[in-house]
């Protein structure tokens, strides 16, 4: 049930900024903000208002815009407001406490969201992808969020369950009537339908995995011999001396790390000590342990070879790690060799040439990066659906419920085909958040800023 008190939160930072914003939701709302703008008649819903902000001694404090909005067109679905004050936090602050002893409590984290849902206006899916919205650090995580919050998951989900209720329907028809008085019932095209779905279900739950990368970041590790020009890369793609240059073998011991752009990704790039053998420094030694371990854990690998070498091969401590599918050969210094050949040991993999002298060779690392993550499917396009976690949990159960309804359809009893379809819908139900756990709701939204 929904909480019956009227909250109030800072919708934007208390900081000293052009404008502050606070928001307030519940039954009080058109009750106070005619109390505090001296409101004749009752509030307009949806228009931008001036007035003075008068405290509740009368005293006034600032003069803002402020917008007020009723249950039907409120994010909430509730009366609620909004007050633009000028970016003063002390002025914001004396609003906040006046708000407070006018009745209003401090927001929860999240709790606007939470009321949204609680009031039918969001389902559970677009309530937890507000959050995604908000913590977005590349393109392709708003356009992932953006396709949860548009509703179409839910859409889907409710197609499904429609589906699945359909089939109930046909099978309790052949326990409640006879032969005569139905249509004639064909099991293949039944048994079709329910394989369908669970094929739907599985390719949804399938996009969990990217979850992860789509909404942090992807991890990239650049290795290679010394002297080949990781360091170089790195701070190319940085667009800033991070590492240290040098042409004197094993300068970089340790692995460095930046977060990057790169088209629509975001990217946590590693540069690593340079890989070789017969190594005598026990520093350099650990370095290359210590790359090679975070090779292992990368989403993708950015191999920089010297196109100026003579011999191509791939180090022995790394030749399980790197394939085709997770690794970008960067061949440097082909100024130095014009009449350059990609090797065919690296046929099978994407690659690049650049001189990393060149001023646009950032860009075409850049591109091939772009091109390794589309090509080998390192991460979807934004059309794709990511669902999280807790998504794919219920999925799973449902297309179980889906495979055991398959199993039983036709060798056991018509009512055990029925429950296992029952159970399915209750499973999806649970992604929409058609259930009374508040403990779930409080995990879900703790996450969420307050305000929000």
């Amino acid at each position: 049930m929904v909480d019956e008190s009227t909250i109030t939160a800072f919708a934007t930072p208390p900081i000293e900024s052009a404008i502050i914003v606070l928001r307030v939701s519940g039954t009080l709302s058109s009750e106070i903000i005619g109390n505090v703008f001296k409101l004749k008649n009752h509030p307009i819903p949806r228009y931008s208002k001036y007035g003075f902000y008068r405290d509740i001694s009368g005293a006034i404090v600032d003069d803002c815009l402020y917008v007020f909005f009723d249950g039907k067109s409120s994010y909430t679905g509730e009366d609620s407001f909004e007050i633009y004050c000028h970016g003063n936090p002390l002025l914001a602050r004396k609003i906040f406490s006046d708000l407070i002893a006018r009745g209003c409590r401090e927001a929860m984290p999240g709790e606007f969201t939470r009321r949204a849902f609680l009031n039918g206006k969001i389902d559970l899916v677009q309530a937890e992808a507000v959050a995604d919205v908000i913590s977005a650090r590349s393109e392709i995580s708003l356009k992932a969020s953006r396709k949860l919050i548009s509703g179409t998951f839910g859409k889907m989900i409710l197609k499904w369950s429609s589906d699945i209720t359909d089939l109930i329907a046909e099978l309790e028809l052949q326990i409640d009537f006879s032969d005569e008085e139905i249509p004639s019932f064909n099991s293949d095209l039944f048994k079709e339908k329910l394989i369908r779905i669970k094929r739907e279900l599985g390719e949804v739950e399938n996009s969990s995995r990217y979850s992860a990368l789509v909404h942090d970041r992807v991890n990239a590790v650049i290795f290679g011999a010394p002297n080949a020009g990781k360091s170089s890369l790195f701070n190319i793609l940085l667009g800033d001396d991070r590492a240290l240059v040098s042409d004197e073998a094993g300068t970089t011991r340790d692995f460095i790390s930046e977060n990057i752009s790169v088209g629509e990704y975001s990217i946590r790039i590693l540069d690593t000590a340079g890989i070789r053998e017969n190594v005598e420094s026990k520093i350099e030694k650990a370095g290359i342990v210590r790359s090679i371990e975070c090779m292992k854990k990368a989403d993708f690998l950015i191999f920089v070879i010297d196109s100026s070498d003579i011999i191509f091969k791939i180090p022995e401590r790394v030749a399980g790690i790197i394939r085709p599918e997770n690794t970008l050969i960067v061949f440097n210094k082909i100024d130095l060799n014009p009449e350059f050949n990609k090797p065919e040991i690296f046929e099978e993999f994407n690659s690049v040439n650049v001189s990393l002298l060149n001023a646009n060779s950032r860009r075409f690392v850049c591109d091939a990066i772009i091109k390794l993550m589309v090509e080998r499917n390192v991460i979807p396009d934004g059309d794709v659906m990511v669902v999280n976690a807790r998504h794919a949990e219920f999925l799973r159960r449902a297309k179980t419920c889906i495979h055991e309804a398959i199993i039983s359809f036709g060798s056991i009893s018509i009512e055990f085909t029925i429950n296992n379809l029952r159970s399915a819908i209750d499973e999806l139900s649970e992604i929409l958040g058609r259930f009374d756990n508040e403990k779930v709701l409080d995990q879900i939204f703790s996450s969420f800023c307050i305000g929000k």
